[in-house]
């Protein structure tokens, strides 16, 4: 389609955006900046008066038919996730420390793929990640850049490995980083149950500030031989509020700030 002027009228720059909904079923901001020639924050402020009128339905990143329900941004089936409750408690903490403007790396799991769901609000938000997951639940929304590392693909959580993915995240710094873990004591530190999860670890270490997402089940896990962070190199653990106090003055006493949701 050919690219309108920006000086054209209000009902003109509606009609076209609603032609182009009715032949594709819905539109991006993108599309709606390229198309009318305008900015993206008119693009937004245009879309949002169209379904005022209620002559669309505004989605993250674009808008749809008001006759066409909006499908589900989230693939996962969340009554598969275990302890589902109280890792979105987690999650919906750790996302209140995210701010707008903010680079930050998240790494692979289900805590830390819930907290991507939280952030569907964000603006001039950057992400690095190695995990599919997260990169396909936030991959359509406008104020989220997204970057994912290369190298071979774990099966069991869709995750980026090996020397390549490890390489990706060497050469970044962000501002945070949050990842999982399988297990946590204070004495050794998070563990995995992959073999050989430096990935991981790189995925972590990238964070100015490391944030780490665990429900309080991962404190009773006796620990996995493969360990990914010390627990000196820990700054922040976000934490459901049933974990033991035990758990949470040893994590204190070693100069770990704890965060209970």
């Amino acid at each position: 389609m050919a690219k309108q002027t920006t000086d054209s009228f209000p009902e003109e720059r509606e009609e076209i955006i609603l032609d182009v909904l009715q032949r594709q079923g819905k539109i991006r901001v993108t599309e709606v900046c390229d198309i009318l020639s305008i900015a993206p924050s008119t693009a937004r402020l245009l879309l949002q008066s169209m379904q005022d009128k209620g002559l669309l339905q505004r989605t993250h990143g674009g808008a749809i038919p008001v006759d066409k329900p909006e499908q589900p941004k989230s693939t996962r089936d969340f009554s598969e996730i275990e302890n589902y409750e109280a890792k979105l408690k987690v999650a919906r903490l750790a996302a209140s420390t995210i701010k707008n403007g903010d680079y930050i790396a998240i790494g692979s799991g289900t805590t830390t793929y819930l907290l991507a769901t939280c952030l569907h609000d964000r603006q001039d938000l950057t992400i690095v990640t190695d995990s599919f997951p997260v990169a396909n639940e936030l991959l359509h929304d406008d104020g989220i850049t997204l970057y994912i590392a290369g190298g071979w693909i774990m099966k069991r959580n869709s995750s980026c490995r090996g020397l390549s993915a490890e390489r990706f995240f060497k050469e970044l710094t962000v501002d945070k980083s949050y990842c999982g873990a399988d297990s946590i004591n204070v004495n050794v530190g998070t563990s995995s149950v992959d073999f050989d999860p430096r990935t991981e670890t790189c995925v972590s270490k990238c964070g100015v500030q490391r944030y780490v997402l665990v429900d309080s089940s991962k404190f009773n896990v006796r620990p996995f031989i493969d360990k990914v962070m010390k627990i000196e190199d820990i700054h922040h653990v976000i934490t459901n509020d049933d974990v033991s106090k035990e758990n949470i003055d040893a994590l204190k006493a070693s100069g770990v700030d704890v965060l209970l949701a």
